[in-house]
């Protein structure tokens, strides 16, 4: 159903997150990693990114045409931008699905219907994980190296202890320790080389719809 709402300015599909899709795997991910959730006035579903590019994509399978802007702060804009959509029935959905208003330190992972584990993780990696190349030193015979590492990050542990065995039970990759860092409210969950490459060759799959090119892009 596609709603109209404020005065029917902005549409949206409403029934969105009420059955798994390929689409919908993928924005419940990112949104688990950079959006949140209110209902004080109104119900509304945020989603926030350094890319806008994504927040498009975002709104493209929603079926919105709500404004993506960003913030003014002590007069100065906000380097991320923002996309909001207004809906009860969203919102009810994501509650079921394991959303969470203030999710950032209590998250867990989500029950995940397997034909659509890439897409759901692509999507919490493209909101909160990265991709990049590390320099260091090798312990045998102290030459530099550069090899291809990746990441995820979230405020919760749990979160990240289930999706490390999730990712050795389907993918095998090594069951590494999640690490604290920062002010210690934030944890890590890295890959060393080999295990990036099967991590990224599995998410980005060939003809996968929504993602960050950016980070697609270590593929090459």
């Amino acid at each position: 159903m596609l709603l109209k709402y404020h005065s029917r300015k902005y549409t949206l599909n409403e029934n969105f997150f009420s059955k798994w899709s390929p689409d919908m795997a993928y924005v419940f991910g990112y949104w688990l990693a950079d959006g949140y959730m209110r209902h004080e006035r109104s119900y509304r579903i945020t989603f926030s990114s350094l890319d806008e590019s994504i927040l498009q994509q975002v709104k493209g399978v929603l079926n919105s045409n709500s404004p993506i802007f960003r913030y003014r702060r002590k007069g100065k804009l906000e380097k991320s931008s923002t996309l909001i959509v207004h809906s009860k029935i969203l919102y009810k959905d994501l509650l079921l699905l394991g959303g969470l208003r203030k999710k950032s330190l209590v998250i867990r992972l989500p029950k995940i219907q397997k034909e659509f584990l890439a897409d759901f993780i692509r999507g919490y990696f493209d909101g909160d994980g990265s991709v990049f190349f590390t320099t260091y030193l090798r312990t045998k015979d102290h030459r530099k190296q550069t090899d291809l590492r990746c990441n995820f990050t979230s405020g919760s542990p749990l979160f990240l202890n289930s999706l490390r065995d999730l990712l050795t039970k389907e993918l095998e990759l090594f069951p590494r320790k999640i690490c604290s860092y920062g002010n210690g409210n934030q944890w890590k969950l890295e890959y060393a080389k080999k295990d990036t490459k099967k991590l990224l060759n599995f998410i980005y799959y060939p003809n996968c719809k929504l993602y960050l090119e950016r980070k697609a892009k270590f593929l090459e």
